[in-house]
């Protein structure tokens, strides 16, 4: 993969998962705990599959568009 490409993948995929984050938040503000607390595992599943099967995927092969502050 070109790592022009890959680095605009890594942005967007970052961008998607600070998005899931602040859906969260959101969720957290405004909604009851249970629905909060079943909404927060759901979009935990969604977040593990992205990072796990997506995005680190993309850094082994890619190393060079891996950020920084990447665990």
């Amino acid at each position: 993969m070109k790592t022009e490409v890959a680095q605009e993948l890594s942005n967007q995929l970052s961008d998607i998962l600070g998005q899931l984050d602040n859906s969260v938040r959101l969720v957290m503000e405004n909604c009851k705990e249970e629905e909060f607390h079943s909404f927060r595992e759901g979009i935990g599943k969604v977040m593990g599959a992205l990072v796990l099967d997506v995005m680190e995927p993309l850094y082994a092969t890619n190393p060079e568009v891996k950020p920084a502050d990447y665990a």
